[in-house]
C-alpha cells in the first residue's frame, strides 16, 4: 500500500532534507510507503510468487521522488512506479522524471500511475518508461463537457438526447410545470429516430440539428451545443474508425445518452490511445 502524500513543492529540493517543518507529514507517509515496501518485498522473497513485485514511489519534489526510487532499487525492485503525478503538469512530471532516471539502474524499470499524456511518449521512454495506466480516455467519454469522443486526429463532443425518464435535471423541470412531459418525450424519440436514419442516409442534416436544438433548449437552456453537432454529423468521424464498437453500433457511439452507449465510447477511446501508442511508439523505434 502506497499513502498519497498530495502535494508537490520542488522549491524545497534546495534545502537541507527534512529542514522544512512541512515536510514532516510527507516524510512520514513516504516511509510509511517504503516500510510497505520492505515487507512486501521479503513476502515476495518469501513465497516466491509468479508476478513480478513493483515499488510505487511517493513523493512532493523531483529529489524526493528519486530518493525513494534509489531506496526501492536497494530492495530489490527492478520496476518501480512513479505515483502522485495525476494533479502534476506536464513540465512537473518530466522534472520528476529527470530525477528519477538519474538514479534508475540500467536494468530498472519505470512505470505511470494514471498519467497518459500522449505527445510526451517518446520523453517518457528516454527515462525507462516501459508502462503507463490512466482511466482518462474511458472516462472523458461520460464526465467530460466536449472531450468524449476521440480520434487520432482530435476530439468530439457526444450528441446529448437524455433519457426523459433518467434525466434529474428534466425530471425537475416537468414536475415543476416548467416543461411538458409529453412534448420532452416527443423530442426524445424524435432525435433518436432522426439520428438513427441519418447514419443511413434517410435524413437531412439541418432537420435532424433542428430536432436536436430544440431539445437541447428544453433540457440544459443556455448550453449551445449547435455549431459542434453541426461539425460533428457532417464529418461523420464514427464511420472512419476501424474498431469493433463503431462499426457495430454506429452513431450510437456518439450519442450521450444511458450507461451502455457512453461505456462503449470509452472502449473505443481505450482503442484509439491504443493506436496513438503504437504509431509514436513506431515513430521513435
Amino acid at each position: 500500500m502506497d499513502h498519497i502524500i498530495g502535494a508537490f513543492r520542488p522549491d524545497l529540493d534546495k534545502t537541507r532534507f527534512g529542514a522544512d517543518l512541512l515536510l514532516d507529514g510527507w516524510r512520514k507517509r513516504q516511509e510509511i510507503t517504503l516500510q510497505f515496501a520492505r515487507e512486501f518485498w521479503q513476502l515476495c522473497r518469501k513465497g516466491k510468487p509468479r508476478f513480478e513485485p513493483i515499488g510505487v514511489t511517493q513523493g512532493w519534489s523531483p529529489k524526493s521522488h528519486a530518493r525513494a526510487a534509489s531506496a526501492l532499487q536497494k530492495m530489490g525492485y527492478r520496476t518501480v512506479a512513479v505515483g502522485g503525478l495525476v494533479p502534476l503538469k506536464t513540465p512537473e512530471i518530466l522534472a520528476v522524471l529527470e530525477a528519477v532516471a538519474a538514479v534508475r539502474k540500467p536494468d530498472a524499470k519505470l512505470h505511470l500511475f494514471g498519467v497518459t499524456r500522449c505527445d510526451h511518449f517518446e520523453q517518457f521512454a528516454q527515462f525507462g518508461v516501459v508502462s503507463f495506466d490512466s482511466t482518462s480516455p474511458l472516462r472523458q467519454a461520460f464526465k467530460d463537457d466536449r472531450d468524449n469522443y476521440h480520434t487520432l486526429k482530435r476530439t468530439y463532443p457526444a450528441i446529448r438526447v437524455p433519457q426523459v425518464e433518467g434525466n434529474q435535471t428534466l425530471r425537475r423541470h416537468i414536475v415543476a410545470g416548467e416543461v411538458d412531459q409529453k412534448e420532452a418525450r416527443r423530442l426524445e424519440l424524435a432525435c433518436m429516430d432522426s439520428l438513427i436514419k441519418y447514419d443511413k442516409g434517410r435524413a437531412r442534416l439541418p432537420n435532424v440539428l433542428g430536432l436536436l436544438l430544440e431539445y437541447e433548449s428544453l433540457v440544459n437552456g443556455a448550453k449551445d451545443y449547435g455549431e459542434a453537432y453541426r461539425e460533428i454529423l457532417e464529418e461523420q468521424p464514427w464511420k472512419k474508425c476501424p474498431c469493433d464498437i463503431c462499426k457495430r453500433i454506429g452513431i450510437h457511439v456518439m450519442v450521450f445518452r444511458g450507461a451502455e452507449r457512453n461505456r462503449r465510447r470509452g472502449f473505443h477511446n481505450v482503442h484509439v490511445l491504443y493506436r496513438r501508442l503504437r504509431r509514436e511508439l513506431a515513430r521513435v523505434a
